[in-house]
């Protein structure tokens, strides 16, 4: 067996997946009760690993989202993956509550089964008292009402997985958000991926949602499950990290990912590609150099990530903006370690971005607050995926969720990273 079969980050299940009772079983709980299911955490946290654990590729259709996918993107998506055909179809505008939407009618031949008919098709392995026949409906896309009627009437009973929800626009995000009570109705299902530590974020966007979904933190990583996984490790590669297994743990800051990488990379630098002929234990020394290896791959992105994040220019010759951004990165490297884990509250920010602010009398709640609100948003259009922080609304304050970025602010000199980065003109 290969060594990347068993440790690291993949999108495909690894041998060393454990399941933990108050992730697996809230999930089967889910899919049992017929809920919608919600999946969040920082990234590389397990989540698509759970979803694939738990389903086959049969029980389920997949959309991938983008920042520019739209509800109708996403409803299309699932159409091209039915047995259905679309025989015609028009984009075409309407107008609902004096908004003008744009909407996807189609006509689409559905297959169906009924008694003797002399029109049907008769395939070579149907029963002769049981002809496949068609019937051809209109539907209009861009409504879930309209795509409910439509996967019933294809007796669509599998999961409809929408992964990386957090990509999208608030605007669309909201939208879906009301949608999914639609598709609740007709007992179409649907599981959602995304990065955010915060519950009921559904629930902001649709009050109706609450209560109506089972939402599924994949954080945190206990100590003891993230030693089951080289306990699990053990028979399939014959290597041992019983000497320093709690020293990766402190490493990688719960985050199951960093874990799986170092534990990775620990057996390659020591030779073991496969499964080894002869027991090995892993060294200090091979942890040492992994960790090593893992702070350079993470710190050319995250150092390039941080330069994009700060870049902000003016909308006009006129202007001169806050440069809000910078001066976040700037109190973020200055700040303990012990208080970025918990998280940067949105006064004690503000108060120490007008402390280093070049014009402080500027720095207005109101400026926060935009910063604020489009955190998530900036970082997709400046490319950088998966996003690093997120505004979580339920503690008032700014949280990492990207698991690796704890590993590269602990592990390198944020003083040195301070130095390198270019302040915008004008500060």
């Amino acid at each position: 067996m290969r060594t990347i079969e068993v440790y690291g980050v993949s999108n495909d299940l690894i041998k060393t997946y454990i399941e933990r009772p108050k992730v697996d079983n809230l999930f089967i709980d889910g899919l049992v009760k017929n809920k919608h299911i919600i999946i969040y955490g920082a990234s590389k946290q397990g989540k698509t690993s759970l979803t694939n654990k738990h389903l086959s590729e049969n029980q389920y259709i997949k959309v991938n989202c983008s920042p520019t996918s739209t509800t109708l993107d996403i409803y299309n998506s699932i159409v091209r993956q039915l047995n259905v055909e679309i025989l015609e179809s028009i984009e075409k505008t309407y107008t609902v509550g004096g908004e003008t939407k744009i909407g996807f009618l189609a006509k689409i031949k559905i297959p169906f089964f009924a008694e003797g008919d002399a029109s049907s098709e008769v395939t070579a392995k149907a029963d002769l008292s049981r002809l496949k026949s068609y019937k051809t409906v209109n539907y209009n896309l861009a409504l879930a009402q309209d795509l409910s009627e439509l996967l019933r009437d294809t007796n669509f009973k599998n999961r409809i997985i929408l992964e990386n929800f957090h990509y999208l626009s608030e605007e669309v995000q909201r939208q879906l958000s009301i949608d999914l009570r639609i598709f609740e109705d007709y007992n179409i299902l649907f599981i959602v991926l995304g990065i955010w530590r915060e519950r009921n974020r559904l629930a902001q966007f649709n009050g109706d949602l609450q209560d109506r979904l089972i939402e599924i933190p994949v954080e945190p990583w206990e100590k003891e499950d993230l030693k089951k996984i080289v306990e699990i490790g053990y028979p399939l590669l014959n290597v041992k990290f019983d000497d320093v297994v709690d020293y990766i743990i402190d490493s990688c800051f719960d985050s199951v990912g960093v874990f799986q990488e170092i534990c990775k990379e620990s057996c390659i630098i020591a030779g073991i590609d496969s499964s080894s002929e002869y027991l090995y234990k892993i060294k200090r020394e091979d942890v040492d150099n992994a960790i090593e290896k893992k702070l350079q791959d993470y710190s050319s992105r995250h150092n390039r990530c941080l330069e994009a994040f700060i870049e902000q220019k003016a909308k006009s010759s006129q202007e001169t903006p806050l440069y809000i951004p910078y001066y976040f990165v700037t109190v973020l490297l200055r700040e303990d370690f012990e208080n970025i884990t918990e998280g940067l509250k949105r006064r004690f920010l503000q108060e120490k971005i007008k402390e280093i602010h070049h014009r402080p009398d500027d720095v207005r709640a109101s400026d926060m607050g935009y910063f604020l609100k489009n955190l998530i948003a900036s970082q997709i259009n400046k490319n950088i995926s998966p996003p690093i922080f997120d505004f979580d609304n339920s503690t008032n304050s700014i949280k990492i969720i990207d698991s690796t970025f704890y590993f590269y602010l602990k592990n390198s000199d944020r003083r040195e990273i301070l130095e390198n980065l270019i302040p915008p003109e004008g500060i």
